[in-house]
């Protein structure tokens, strides 16, 4: 929290004695006596944004900026009604809790909202995580922009929100006048990439939905642990129009060279290790609005996106000339403006990457990343090389032994197998954190070691392990880890799940009633289960069964 916010800047100081008293009279819980702290969020060009902190609570509030300001920018009413109408809904946004428009409080309109708690990523390049948490991480903030893209305007009272259909043009329009209002120099390439964007509105500009107008994954709060988005902020741009718009101006850092890193948080992503491809976003998006993957329009939806962050970054460079900018870095951002145009006339003018467009709509849905490419290769050879070859001596085994206590042995030859999968790297492939690979890698892998019954047991991807492996990695305890988790990756045991009971079509894990209530300092499972899988001979198959269920019941009650 404190390298987020800094001191209230000089530009931005307003009666806060006023504040504390209003809110007193209008927020449970706060008081005009209580202790009462403000401090201004670095973050944020446009509106400024503050924590407001008392005793026992924390909230955010977001005000205009002082002194003359641009016809029609800065309406804070906005944002606290659309973030309103999509908290209702359950969309992740955090939960508004006042609107004041009375200006004596503290001089200019403000709205109130409650304090996420959670991870706000200030570079694109989500330095400090693992390759797999990163593309999941992207992969959340795609699957929450889709379902923005989804909501119902009629029934979120949003109708009248914008202007709807034709907004492709009223952008490119609004951002020609932004730009010329704070222009304070001429420079050509913006003219040109504004005149180009005019004669290439696209074909589509009919569809509506809610847009947020400036979806970053720098506007997102993230789960403190977990590949989860739990809040999107800043609403101030958002309105009905064409959702590409906003897809494209997410996946912009991608396409943009690595040179030009003008933003700190807007340096180029463009084939950086451990990054999803910006065509498999694309498809994740497509999946989930259930359209087909077809952008046959995306270098204007680009193009228009980096004319935009011009435009945004001579409207910033503006406000710093006229002594109320939000940023102390404004200063800087008169120098961007240039380059991000003529970044946008190379990209209006070039032939962008295919492959998603060319593509059946059921390949470009399950497209793999580069990575995952690589694996499931190395896994074929594998298989045609040391696997399938030996099929038949696996069967001849189990026949052979069909009426002795070995049946219940892994055959030697697959536990050599299991050696050179390890030795090769191909081991553990269905746990990200180990193996840097997404869900999506991981399946087409899973179909390929589906086509021999024992090959996933060589590759250490077997069930139950699998799934009972993942609940130890993410959340057992450092002792419940060694125990169970360690031997299990490492191959040297195997484990159970018991979940079939005789009442019930247990196989939906929702129909469970399997029961577990605290008692004291113990815990009461009761239940009756009827099968269980993955016994080995190294443990008796009814006390690895109690000792994982104890481990997952405290797992649960953590």
């Amino acid at each position: 929290m404190d390298g987020e916010t800094t001191a209230v800047r000089e530009q931005h100081i307003f009666n806060f004695q006023n504040l504390q008293q209003y809110l007193s009279e209008n927020i449970p819980g706060v008081s005009s006596s209580d202790t009462f702290t403000v401090r201004q969020y670095r973050a944020g060009q446009s509106n400024p944004t503050f924590l407001l902190q008392t005793s026992s609570d924390s909230y955010v509030l977001r005000k205009k900026p002082s002194g003359k300001l641009l016809p029609g920018a800065h309406k804070v009413n906005r944002e606290y009604w659309v973030q309103k109408a999509l908290f209702s809904m359950g969309f992740p946004v955090p939960k508004p809790l006042l609107y004041c428009s009375d200006t004596s409080v503290i001089g200019t309109e403000f709205y109130l909202m409650e304090y996420v708690q959670g991870r706000i990523f200030r570079d694109l390049r989500l330095p400090g995580v693992s390759a797999a948490e990163r593309a999941a991480l992207y992969i959340a903030a795609t699957e929450v922009l889709a379902w923005l893209h989804t909501a119902d305007l009629t029934a979120l009272g949003l109708t009248s929100y914008g202007k709807g259909a034709g907004y492709c043009k009223r952008q490119v329009a609004t951002w020609t006048r932004q730009y010329s209002a704070t222009a304070h120099q001429e420079i050509q390439s913006m003219d040109k990439l504004s005149d180009w964007l005019l004669n290439s509105l696209p074909s589509s500009d009919s569809e509506v939905t809610l847009v947020h107008g400036d979806f970053r994954v720098d506007n997102l709060i993230f789960h403190p642990t977990e590949a989860r988005v739990l809040a999107v902020l800043d609403w101030e741009l958002s309105t009905t129009g064409h959702p590409i718009a906003d897809l494209a101006y997410f996946l912009m850092p991608f396409y943009w060279p690595s040179s030009l890193n003008i933003l700190d948080t807007m340096g180029g992503l463009k084939g950086a290790e451990g990054y999803p491809a910006p065509e498999d976003l694309i498809a994740i998006y497509c999946r989930c609005r259930q359209i087909p993957p077809s952008m046959l329009e995306w270098n204007f939806f680009l193009a228009l996106s980096i004319f935009k962050m011009a435009g945004i970054a001579q409207g910033v460079y503006a406000r710093h000339l006229l002594g109320n900018a939000s940023s102390p870095d404004a200063a800087s951002f008169g120098q961007s403006v240039e380059p991000l145009a003529q970044t946008g006339l190379q990209i209006a003018e070039s032939v962008l990457p295919s492959d998603t467009k060319q593509l059946p709509v059921d390949q470009a849905l399950f497209q793999q990343t580069q990575r995952g490419r690589l694996v499931l290769r190395q896994v074929k050879a594998f298989m045609r090389k040391h696997v399938l070859p030996v099929q038949q001596e696996v069967a001849e085994y189990y026949v052979k032994h069909v009426g002795s206590a070995q049946r219940w042995s892994t055959p030697p030859v697959i536990e050599e197998l299991k050696k050179k999968a390890r030795s090769a790297g191909l081991w553990n492939l269905f746990l990200p954190a180990v193996s840097g690979l997404s869900q999506l890698d991981y399946a087409h892998i899973a179909e390929e070691t589906g086509k021999c019954s024992f090959a996933p047991e060589v590759f250490n991807c077997q069930a139950p392990d699998t799934g009972n492996m993942e609940v130890l990695h993410m959340y057992g305890t450092e002792e419940q880890k060694k125990k169970w988790l360690e031997p299990l990756l490492h191959g040297e045991m195997r484990s159970c799940f018991c979940m079939t009971e005789p009442d019930v079509a247990s196989s939906d894990a929702t129909n469970m009633q399997c029961t577990l209530q605290k008692d004291g300092d113990q815990y009461i499972i009761n239940g009756k289960k009827w099968w269980s899988s993955g016994e080995c001979q190294k443990f008796r198959p009814h006390v690895l069964i109690s000792r994982f269920m104890e481990s997952l019941a405290l797992i649960c009650l953590q």
